[in-house]
């Protein structure tokens, strides 16, 4: 019987052998010089005796959630050969991953999605959108006045960007508490090729920062700026940023950037039609334990509500709650008959700050008993901006 465990070294060329199918499988097999998977996070593997059959990796975040940072588990590469598709070995590795994280007291999940389908099923939930912009370098010419000097990087600088990093982050949720790892493993270090990395210092203070690679177009036609990340501690920094960006009109035809769900730059550009604007969905995100989630979050009201809270793939959630914020938070299993009635995707939502209550009701499983439940549930959960930025 196929069971979970961390991955031994001696699997390590297979385990990139798997994403390789998985993701990019007109490339052909991977190579003996091929080693792409970063050297952070915890590999495990669906194994049959020694035969290795599905594989996962587990990143380890701190979070913000509602205002506080909390552990959260970041679960990525998950991937089978086609010789073990379809037999229940992936939904399997799911839910032993979701018993892994609870053992270890991490009970929120996140991911980004092959497939929004999939993994809903499975009790995730869609939790932000962010904004992909695509322009040309002459339409950033802003008349910016230069002032201030650009200062290539390199991952030995990470520590000057961590008060910028902080301060574009702040007030979003499920921003994160960047380990010196990361910065240096996921900013610094691209996948195939590695990006460059400006930052805009002010009296010799940084103030902003700029990640980006340049690219042959898709279409063969011209290059592209390609921002992987850029962050600001205010606008004045980030306008020298598209001032950078600009400066590059002499080798690249095209400017692509993302940032979170607003439309900003349509506003700073002098001819907003020069711009195109797609907003595109983000990472999904799930509680893993349900009562204890609830317990450590903070809240600014004291209530009591009885949630129902159905979930396909961990039963420790699958059930009734009473969740009680006067005095000490207590969530606890209780035969009490429900205020309200949600899945676990649309609790996930809720706790993340994405959907208000009335969207939740309008989009999700969400359904509430009467109008005094309904002003509980939102004084409970308001509505945040949330965006998380990291990708893995």
């Amino acid at each position: 019987m196929p069971d979970y465990r961390p991955l031994p070294a001696k699997y390590k060329d297979e385990f990139e052998q798997f994403l390789r199918y998985a993701f990019e499988p007109e490339d052909g097999p991977e190579s003996d010089e091929d080693d792409d998977d970063p050297n952070i996070g915890d590999r495990r593997g669906m194994f049959d005796g020694d035969d290795l059959r599905c594989v996962c990796k587990h990143y380890w975040f701190t979070t913000r959630i509602r205002g506080d940072f909390h552990e959260m588990a970041g679960l990525s590469a998950v991937a089978s050969p086609p010789e073990s598709r379809h037999g229940g070995l992936v939904r399997e590795m799911l839910a032993e991953s979701l018993a892994e994280y609870r053992e270890n007291e991490v009970y929120f999940s996140a991911l980004w999605p092959f497939s929004y389908e999939f993994y809903r099923k499975y009790g995730w939930a869609m939790v932000d959108k962010s904004v992909r912009y695509e322009t040309t370098p002459d339409a950033l010419d802003l008349d910016t006045e230069p002032a201030g000097e650009f200062r290539r990087l390199d991952a030995d600088d990470w520590e000057l960007l961590v008060p910028i990093f902080d301060a574009s982050s702040d007030g979003y949720a499920l921003s994160t508490d960047r380990t010196e790892d990361w910065w240096r493993e996921r900013v610094f270090k691209g996948w195939k090729k590695n990006p460059y990395v400006y930052a805009w210092l002010r009296d010799g203070e940084a103030r902003g920062y700029i990640v980006y690679t340049i690219n042959e177009d898709d279409d063969g036609d011209g290059k592209r700026f390609k921002v992987w990340e850029v962050a600001s501690v205010d606008d004045e920094a980030y306008r020298h940023l598209l001032r950078f960006a600009q400066y590059h009109d002499s080798q690249v035809e095209t400017v692509e950037l993302v940032t979170p769900e607003n439309t900003d730059l349509l506003d700073i550009v002098a001819n907003p039609r020069d711009v195109n604007c797609e907003v595109r969905p983000g990472p999904m995100f799930r509680l893993v334990d349900v009562p204890r989630a609830l317990e450590t979050i903070s809240y600014d009201t004291e209530t009591s509500v009885v949630l129902r809270v159905t979930d396909p793939l961990a039963e420790w959630n699958d059930g009734t709650f009473v969740l009680d914020t006067n005095g000490d938070i207590l969530c606890d299993r209780t035969d009490a008959d429900p205020d309200v009635t949600t899945d676990v995707n649309t609790l996930s939502q809720l706790v993340a700050g994405y959907h208000s209550v009335e969207d939740a009701e309008r989009f999700g499983e969400l359904a509430i008993v009467n109008d005094d439940n309904r002003e509980d549930l939102t004084e409970l959960f308001p509505k945040q901006d949330v965006f998380l930025r990291e990708g893995f």
